[in-house]
């Protein structure tokens, strides 16, 4: 009996350790959760995450506990990770994703309930990007407009840095969730991003189908961490120097926001990205930018194409916003038109041919004196985040509208009545006259100056401006290119619906397009 005792008591602890190694790591990536968003078709949504070596993984999607389709993989043994494609699925839900692991006759089921399927769209950047809802004009009723969109469903990344690549996140501050108006007002700068809600919110409106919102983003931080290595290394961005004092409030070492809170989402399946980021490189390797920006796009579209299997468009819809203007000393005079104007890679408008497939939100008229977050933090969040919904209904979704505000196509010198003729691609609604914010650039012997060139005579799709001011040769034109441009909403020129005001540009004289940067002006 003894004897027997001893074996039963074996056999038993034998088992128990089977069975807990087979559980070791058996888990789902950190964003699979209950009430996630996955991305419909045509793409197919990535499901992944850790198991015991060379164990079976089945991933069953079911609806009202019924199975409608299974995925088998195994657990790869160098990496402890599993990984399948679901079948692309039409927008709706809820559905139930369970993976099954064995291991010999040892099986652990894990399940998340309430997935819907719709559009995913990552949202990232600094603070203009981690503004909350409680933060932004009319936050009460903002907050309390939730019941309406329980098919919008938002996870926030935590705040964290990494030397290295990571595989998976380390943390979140918001795990998958329906929107509340505790988790969307979540104090100031936290949790869940207001341009990233209402974004989504105003997608929602057109598509009517669910929307998935992940907002990853950290506060004062310049471009160069949130960028790979490699993608610095071609833009030939030093490792040396330290961002300005002032304008670093958060991680600026290369690539560490990369590493810690993008690289690991990458085997999601994403609809595109919204992009809210450049005030910390207005004096850090600003004049890099028009590199930087272009290739942390073409980086980002790569490494989450590759990541999920090709699920994710090679060329997926990225959407930036263009720097409001806010008031910070002598020293942004320059810098912050600057880095507006290499936001578009020095074009002043996209989709160009170096940012194929992105959107702009222009928010040069959008400035906000007063505001208890500091002129950098402008409060109109919904103007923003609706001028980038354009931009994403036409690039995104097909749609046949215009998404940003006017730019000539022509320039053309009058010099028997000293005029600059401007013909521009599109109306024009000329909101007020303006006497300085179109200046021409008057050159004598290589030195040029810059001076107002007044509004003249305009018609519905034609304005002129006099240059009588200019005694020499004007060689260039340039609009809104000072830090504060316009009063808010108040900029001279927009679109005849008033919601898209003209970008700010500059151009040589003699060229028929406002996308070239001419040497004699800068």
């Amino acid at each position: 009996m003894i004897a027997s005792g001893i074996v039963l008591g074996l056999v038993l602890r034998l088992f128990l350790q089977a069975h807990v190694s087979a559980d070791v790591g058996f888990r789902f990536a950190s964003y699979i959760d209950d009430f996630m968003v996955l991305q419909r078709e045509p793409a197919g949504a990535v499901i992944w995450g850790y198991g015991a070596p060379r164990a079976t993984v089945t991933v069953t999607l079911c609806r009202e506990q019924e199975p409608i389709m299974k995925k088998v993989t195994s657990v790869k043994a160098d990496s402890n990770t599993w990984t399948v494609v679901l079948d692309p699925m039409k927008p709706g839900g809820p559905y139930e994703v369970m993976a099954q692991q064995s291991l010999g006759r040892i099986n652990f089921t894990l399940r998340v309930h309430d997935v819907l399927f719709g559009d995913v769209w990552l949202c990232s950047g600094q603070s203009n990007m981690k503004m909350t809802v409680s933060q932004v004009f009319n936050a009460t009723g903002e907050l309390s407009n939730t019941t309406a969109y329980q098919s919008v469903r938002i996870l926030s990344v935590s705040s964290t840095q990494a030397q290295q690549e990571l595989e998976d996140l380390t943390k979140v501050d918001l795990r998958w969730s329906k929107p509340t108006s505790k988790n969307l007002g979540h104090g100031n700068f936290t949790y869940m991003s207001a341009v990233c809600w209402l974004f989504g919110r105003f997608l929602y409106d057109t598509l009517r189908y669910p929307v998935g919102l992940l907002s990853s983003s950290w506060s004062g931080t310049p471009i160069e961490a949130w960028s790979s290595r490699r993608s610095l290394k071609a833009c030939g961005v030093p490792r040396s120097g330290s961002m300005p004092s002032d304008l670093q409030t958060g991680p600026s070492a290369h690539s560490v926001l990369w590493n810690a809170m993008i690289h690991p989402l990458r085997n999601m399946t994403l609809k595109g990205v919204i992009w809210y980021q450049g005030e910390s490189n207005v004096n850090f390797n600003r004049d890099l930018y028009n590199c930087t920006f272009p290739l942390l796009i073409d980086d980002w579209r790569q490494t989450f194409h590759d990541g999920s299997q090709g699920q994710t468009e090679r060329l997926f819809p990225f959407g930036f916003v263009q720097l409001s203007s806010y008031l910070f000393g002598e020293a942004l005079n320059d810098g912050l038109p600057q880095i507006r104007w290499h936001q578009t890679a020095d074009f002043g408008y996209v989709p160009n041919q170096r940012m194929p497939n992105t959107f702009m939100a222009v928010s040069v008229d959008l400035c906000d004196r007063n505001s208890p977050f500091g002129s950098i933090h402008p409060r109109d969040k919904q103007m923003v985040a609706y001028r980038l919904h354009l931009g994403a209904r036409a690039l995104a979704y097909g749609e046949k509208l215009i998404f940003q505000g006017p730019l000539p196509q022509k320039i053309e010198l009058l010099a028997d009545k000293r005029l600059l003729n401007l013909t521009y691609s599109q109306p024009i609604k000329v909101q007020r006259r303006d006497d300085k914010i179109f200046e021409v650039a008057c050159c004598s012997d290589r030195q040029c100056e810059w001076l107002p060139a007044p509004m003249d005579t305009f018609s519905t799709q034609t304005l002129a401006l006099s240059i009588t001011s200019c005694h020499d040769s004007p060689a260039a034109l340039r609009y809104a290119w000072t830090p504060w441009p316009c009063e808010y909403k108040q900029c001279p020129l927009y679109h005849p619906t008033s919601t898209l005001p003209a970008p700010p540009f500059i151009a040589p004289i003699t060229n028929l397009s406002p996308g070239y940067h001419s040497r004699t002006a800068k």
